[in-house]
């Protein structure tokens, strides 16, 4: 399993392992949306992205906020992501998904707070995320 639900006190906590950082990226996002249980309606939506941060915590939080700012505006939710370049410094790609009719829960935001991207020796990589619910 590429992630899962650690006990918490008063947020919502994941750890979320993959392959590499573009793979991670991908299953906390799925992670995510998973858990905010959105209805979905009818009608396909990508949304594009680049996300500049100092490090890869801060990428992949920015890049979840980013998700969830655009599934507010637009009523969507995304499930999946697409990456055209990247670095350690940036990523840059599209947010896929579909439009939503409204979600079992709500996540107000990722937290830098805890949160924490690993790269293991063998090249995977171990994310831990606070989320405010």
């Amino acid at each position: 399993m590429p992630y899962r639900q650690l006990e918490h006190t008063a947020d919502l906590c994941f750890e979320v392992t993959a392959a590499s950082f573009e793979a991670l990226l991908g299953e906390a996002l799925r992670a995510m949306t998973e858990w905010i249980g959105p209805v979905w309606s009818d009608g396909a939506a990508e949304r594009p992205f680049r996300i500049d941060a100092p490090d890869r915590t801060a990428l992949l939080v920015d890049l979840l906020n980013e998700a969830l700012a655009l599934s507010q505006i637009h009523r969507e939710a995304y499930d999946a992501l697409s990456i055209r370049s990247g670095g350690e410094n940036y990523v840059e790609g599209s947010f896929r998904g579909r439009a939503i009719s409204g979600a079992r829960d709500e996540i107000k935001a990722v937290t830098y707070h805890g949160a924490k991207v690993e790269e293991l020796a063998d090249g995977s990589c171990v994310a831990m995320l606070l989320m405010d619910i």
